[in-house]
């Protein structure tokens, strides 16, 4: 009877400590201002070291995220492998710390070649910041399509070069940069007649309204959080960059509209050129529209239209229209020049007006699988754009999930143990000697 009575104390204990251990977790503190934080690199990105030397340049793969830094003057090359069908797209994300000393026309330049020295995919792409003292990430893409009438097609060993541009006045610190290596798989009969233009929308249409859904803006490609139809509010402060991605699929267009709240908390608000920057860029973060204003303190916003999602956009005679050539998560990015942190130091509030129109077509018949590779929309990234989630929030709520299972049937155990302990002690009463009451 004792012995029984602590065995049933002990699971109830046990049971209510991990009751206690599933339960709601202590309030988190209020989360501080937004302040500039440094561009997020990509958690599973690889460090790797480029060299001036072509012979000595370190390998990278298709799919691969590499992380690696830029000193004034460098010339840094990365070697590669391509084969004979797949489109490739290399792209450097250049990331100076927030409130690095740059020039108007400093930047990165990018080149993909042939180990004879040929270029590929015409000239080098190239970023710049565009703005005195505009640090912020920029990035630019090198390609390699897959079209007969194009050159560097063949098999074999390519070399990827990037190159820091600054002006002897800009400050010496390293630039961090993030190095992407995407490869899209062949279509094996490309349908090579370019969308009439006159069947996508022209202007940009009316933003939409409506209660603005709250989202953090991430601060790298990686951590950013998607986006769908609809408004979404945020807060930014000079010199931050916040990004946002957003699902476009095959056929459809993507209209924003960016809107910067007045600076309720300035009186006197000097005139900031370049104030607000605003750009979108495709899957492989192929620049697809860069606009700014200027602001004074005063409500200001911007607007963007893109063509429509094709594969044969990469025909087009139109090199802007060219890179809107595949489905996929598109990003848009965010900056406040960081001169306007002089004038007020309160966040200012940004509210995202964002559009998909049309509706999905059918996407092309890739010999490979796209959506793996990243060239495509899912019904499940069209979910995470509905509520506004990353990557990150969505692994976390995986985990927590696990978590929560294993404390529930952990619980549901110990309830099971005082269950059949109880149903002992019944047997044990029921068959007790009955001479105690003769």
């Amino acid at each position: 009877m004792v012995g029984a009575r602590r065995t049933i104390g002990t699971l109830a204990g046990a049971c209510a400590v991990l009751l206690a251990a599933a339960g709601p977790a202590p309030a988190e503190e209020p989360e501080a201002p937004p302040t500039p934080r440094p561009y997020g690199m990509a958690s599973d990105a690889q460090p790797v070291e480029g060299t001036a030397s072509t012979s000595d340049a370190p390998r990278i793969s298709a799919g691969g995220i590499y992380t690696d830094g830029l000193e004034p003057g460098d010339s840094l090359y990365y070697s590669l492998a391509l084969d004979d069908e797949s489109s490739a797209y290399l792209a450097t994300v250049a990331a100076p710390e927030p409130g690095t000393k740059v020039g108007y026309g400093d930047g990165i330049e990018v080149e993909l070649v042939t180990t004879s020295g040929d270029r590929c995919g015409g000239g080098p792409g190239r970023a710049r910041f565009q703005a005195d003292n505009g640090a912020r990430p920029i990035a630019a893409w090198a390609v390699r399509t897959a079209d007969p009438d194009r050159d560097c097609q063949s098999a074999g060993p390519y070399l990827y070069k990037v190159t820091r541009e600054s002006d002897a006045t800009s400050s010496p610190e390293v630039w961090p940069i993030e190095i992407r290596f995407l490869e899209e798989p062949p279509v094996p009969r490309p349908d090579r007649r370019v969308p009439d233009e006159r069947d996508w929308e022209t202007e940009p249409p009316a933003p939409p309204a409506g209660d603005a859904t709250r989202v953090v803006g991430g601060t790298g490609f990686s951590n950013a959080p998607a986006i769908g139809d609809g408004v979404w509010r945020d807060n930014i402060v000079g010199g931050q960059t916040l990004i946002y991605k957003m699902p476009v699929d095959w056929g459809q267009q993507l209209a924003v509209t960016v809107e910067l709240a007045n600076a309720s908390g300035a009186d006197d608000f000097a005139y900031v050129s370049y104030g607000l920057m605003a750009e979108l860029y495709n899957p492989a973060l192929g620049l697809l529209i860069s606009d700014s204003t200027a602001y004074s303190g005063d409500q200001t916003s911007l607007s963007g239209l893109t063509p429509g999602v094709s594969h044969a956009n990469r025909f087009h005679s139109d090199t802007d229209i060219g890179r809107m050539r595949y489905a996929g998560w598109h990003y848009l990015v965010v900056t406040l020049h960081e001169d306007i942190a002089q004038e007020t130091e309160e966040p200012i509030g940004l509210t995202l007006r964002t559009q998909l129109l049309g509706e999905p077509q059918e996407a092309p018949e890739y010999e490979g699988d796209a959506l793996e590779a990243g060239f495509g929309v899912t019904e499940e990234q069209r979910e995470q754009a509905e509520k506004g989630r990353s990557d990150e929030d969505l692994s976390a709520d995986r985990q927590d999930g696990k978590q929560l299972m294993g404390f529930a049937g952990i619980g549901a155990g110990s309830a099971l143990l005082l269950v059949l302990g109880a149903w002992y002690l019944k047997g044990r009463r029921e068959a007790a000697p009955s001479g105690r009451q003769q």
